[in-house]
């Protein structure tokens, strides 16, 4: 599967990922992300940073969505205190997959989304 990483918030608003990559996105039951890759008939696995990266984002095989609701991204206190979310999305959030590092959600149009919390001020969803 195409697997996209974004650097920074702005990358991600633009759906612009710095880089693509062809793997196997795992997470481990503490939340840590592997991305296994296969070059020259050897098969790596990759941990990032998400002090270093964003977002992860591919898409899903097929539908994992049991009842959407809101999710919403607060990139800074501002808009937090505001409620005014600079992103949006329907989905579910899967709080097995989170942790103090980032969140993950599945979107309504098939994809899921890994963002790092040390990017943004708050995420809020229904619950």
């Amino acid at each position: 599967m195409n697997i996209y990483l974004y650097k920074d918030y702005l990358e991600w608003q633009k759906d612009e990922p710095f880089e693509s990559m062809d793997g196997i996105l795992n997470v481990n039951s503490h939340g840590l992300i592997t991305i296994e890759t296969s070059e020259n008939y050897k098969t790596y696995k990759q941990i990032l940073s998400f002090d270093k990266l964003f977002a992860i984002v591919y898409k899903l095989p097929y539908g994992y969505i049991t009842y959407p609701r809101e999710i919403n991204i607060f990139e800074n206190m501002q808009s937090w205190s505001i409620s005014t979310p600079e992103a949006t999305f329907t989905g579910e959030l899967q709080e097995d997959e989170c942790s103090d590092a980032h969140i993950t959600f599945n979107t309504t149009d098939g994809f899921k989304q890994i963002i790092s919390l040390s990017k943004i001020f708050a995420v809020t969803y229904e619950s």
